[in-house]
């Protein structure tokens, strides 16, 4: 059973090259998955990461669940006030005590935020923009344990991290098909048909895009890794870029200076309807300006904004401390972003950085969330950047391992 009072904050770390060094699709190019199966159909990928240790110990995902600012939940479906409780985090200290062997599952959102180890997992993923990022979820499962058939909509890669665990998945449906039972705290399939199923060990990770339906149930206790890419709809692209373009262009009504005389004062006329359509479509608006609100947009943190410590100092500090540590880190919590296809832009968790950069300078930035002193100590702006970041909490200097 777990020792929750074990606290997640020992420095798990290796080198950011090391960890980085393939990406994990087993024998598949990235453009062979990309092309036959990013958001087309599941792949399980026997030893993604062979060998895999979890850089994170199941009494420190239940110290995670504990503490305040982290996003946790517990789910009991057997042993709790009725089937399939949820109890939202932060957890009691004394939560894990009374639980007994099998049946429940405690689940961490954003342990990439809070553990630099499980980051760089996420680092791995580099056929795949930043931006498409949401968190990596680690759940632990005592045995016999699950949250139930359900669905997502967005892309998930699960990896086995350790003990064992059976999937079974399904055939894609939409929201719309989809039914679930009544009277639960969570959203359980209740239309959900089996049609494959596959038990993985620690290493092996299964693909699912959105909609296809999913079960895991743990063999035995085990801890899974979902690395969650998670794309905005629709309704928050319009309704963001609604606000964005009323607040940069001025508003802009219907008109109709072009309106004859209608044949009935209570109908809508297809002249009408036709205006609209052009309102709708006849935004005013350059690519650039495009993307400098989808920038800020896209990189706007998803949930709570990163808890951060901010560096106080002059820049001649700055350089002496980095020279000294050797490597500069990106804050795990921040999202950056680039653009280069017009006037360089570099975003940081929702915000559009007034710099002046070059395109290399821009896809150093946003492409690399560790920098050794000895890569842009002779570059003037990176320098500049970096410093300014540190100072706002967004990155921090660490030992040269």
């Amino acid at each position: 059973m777990f020792n929750a009072s074990s606290r997640s904050d020992k420095g798990l770390r290796r080198t950011w090259q090391q960890m980085n060094s393939n990406i994990p699709l087993g024998n598949l190019t990235k453009e062979d998955f990309l092309a036959v199966y990013w958001q087309k159909k599941p792949l399980l990928i026997r030893q993604a990461f062979p060998a895999f240790e979890s850089p994170l110990e199941p009494d420190e995902l239940a110290g995670l669940a504990l503490q305040e600012g982290v996003l946790s939940r517990l789910i009991l479906e057997k042993g709790g006030d009725y089937p399939w409780q949820l109890r939202h985090g932060p957890l009691p200290e004394d939560t894990f005590d009374s639980l007994g062997d099998s049946h429940w599952t405690v689940l961490v959102q954003e342990v990439d935020k809070h553990v630099p180890a499980v980051a760089d997992l996420f680092d791995r993923f580099s056929f795949l923009p930043n931006w498409r990022k949401d968190d990596v979820m680690i759940s632990f499962a005592s045995k016999d344990a699950g949250v139930g058939a359900h669905i997502d909509s967005y892309d998930v890669f699960l990896l086995q991290g350790s003990g064992r665990r059976r999937w079974e998945i399904g055939e894609a449906m939409s929201e719309q098909e989809a039914q679930y039972r009544e009277g639960l705290d969570i959203r359980i399939l209740d239309n959900f048909v089996v049609t494959e199923s596959y038990e993985l060990e620690p290493g092996d990770m299964l693909y699912l895009p959105p909609g296809v339906p999913h079960n895991g149930v743990s063999i035995e206790p085990c801890l899974t890794y979902s690395f969650g890419f998670l794309a905005p709809s629709r309704a928050e692209v319009v309704a963001d870029f609604g606000d964005w373009h009323q607040s940069r262009f001025g508003t802009l009504r219907y008109s109709d200076p072009d309106r004859l005389g209608s044949g009935h004062p209570g109908l809508i006329s297809e002249h009408d309807i036709n205006r609209v359509l052009r309102l709708l479509q006849q935004v005013p608006v350059e690519r650039s300006a495009l993307a400098e609100w989808f920038g800020a947009f896209i990189t706007r943190p998803q949930r709570a904004p990163a808890e951060v410590e901010e560096y106080e100092g002059p820049l001649e500090d700055f350089t002496a401390d980095f020279q000294d540590s050797g490597v500069w880190r990106r804050h795990e919590g921040v999202r950056l972003a680039g653009w280069t296809e017009g006037t360089p832009r570099l975003f940081a968790d929702g915000e559009m950085l007034d710099l002046e950069l070059t395109e290399e300078q821009v896809k150093l930035l946003s492409g690399s969330r560790e920098l050794p002193f000895e890569q842009v100590s002779e570059d003037p702006a990176v320098m500049k950047v970096l410093y300014g970041f540190t100072c706002r909490g967004w990155g921090y200097l660490v030992a040269d391992e």
